[in-house]
């Protein structure tokens, strides 16, 4: 949508707009957004305020599942009956608490089931279908990092530290990358108000194929871990030495064969062409220190490839330009 700014008062004062054509604009104008956003945030926090009152009053489980109840009714309202967007910031918000907190009732619920793949499936089917009925793209991506969680992927945070973990490298990059697959070209066969979603579902799928490739490349994958090996570390080193092993070197070259294949077919300055040559950059930097480590010699080395890099960069994205004029 393009947006066109004018001073209907100074060409009128110009003499380069008249008075009745001045009005006519200005009632064609759209209505101003910081009133409505004002209102958006009141509502919000007043929720939340709500919210978080009623749950200090009655401290339990239930009781977040009621409220995320009549956020997501309160959403669907105002999906249906509110005018343009001047509700929208509200319903997204409504949106995002009700399904969040209906995930999080889900997570106290099972919290002392030993096999957390019923729970976790049943937040990625809730994330999935809030995300499709209420077209959210945010969403989207919630939906497709849940079902990174059935196998075996999250974060982990302790003081000053942020963690990545995949268990399952093989079977994360392969349905991942089917998944991204299948998204970018039903994209194009989808209405414009599925696109955004679809394509942040897609570049989100794509995060998730290279996280696996990084973690498979420093420690390979042994199928299965994630579901079959016993919880106690100390019982799983016989299972490890029979289960069926990928070795780090065969990921490593995967990765660059990879985002070498994505980077040379995608459009350039595209979401993909950008994160593929930042992923190759990320790859490149972790086997260096992987094999190479922090010595004089060898940083020697790393700053002569890394100005080979950039002076056959350079001549990459000049050639396009080379070749229009």
């Amino acid at each position: 949508m393009s947006r066109i700014v004018l001073d209907l008062d100074a060409l009128v004062t110009n003499g380069r707009l008249d008075a009745a054509e001045a009005t006519r604009l200005r009632a064609l104008a759209l209505p101003e957004q910081k009133n409505g956003l004002l209102v958006n945030l009141l509502l919000i926090f007043g929720a939340i305020s709500v919210a978080g009152g009623t749950i200090a009053l009655v401290p339990n489980a239930l009781t977040g599942l009621v409220l995320a109840l009549f956020a997501l009714g309160g959403a669907e309202g105002l999906r249906r009956s509110a005018r343009g967007n001047s509700l929208k910031a509200l319903g997204m918000a409504l949106t995002l608490m009700g399904t969040l907190g209906l995930a999080g009732w889900v997570g106290w619920e099972f919290q002392h089931v030993e096999d957390g793949t019923l729970p976790t499936l049943l937040i990625a089917l809730i994330m999935t279908a809030s995300a499709v009925w209420f077209r959210s793209a945010l969403l989207g991506a919630f939906a497709v990092l849940s079902l990174g969680a059935i196998l075996g992927s999250g974060t982990g945070y302790w003081h000053a530290s942020y963690a990545l973990f995949v268990e399952e490298p093989t079977l994360t990059l392969l349905i991942f990358g089917l998944l991204a697959g299948g998204l970018y070209h039903a994209r194009g066969k989808l209405g414009a108000a599925w696109q955004n979603l679809v394509t942040v579902a897609a570049r989100t799928a794509m995060l998730m194929v290279n996280f696996a490739f990084w973690v498979g490349s420093l420690w390979g994958d042994r199928i299965g871990e994630h579901w079959f090996a016993p919880q106690r570390w100390s019982d799983r080193s016989d299972w490890r030495d029979a289960a069926m092993t990928i070795p780090d070197h065969v990921f490593t070259l995967g990765w660059i064969g990879a985002l070498t294949a994505v980077i040379a077919t995608s459009r350039r300055n595209s979401f993909l062409s950008i994160t593929s040559i930042v992923f190759l950059t990320i790859h490149g930097y972790t086997q260096y220190f992987e094999y190479l480590g922090a010595r004089p010699e060898t940083l020697v080395l790393g700053g002569l490839i890394l100005v080979g890099l950039a002076v056959a960069g350079a001549r990459f994205l000049a050639k396009p330009a080379a070749d229009a004029a």
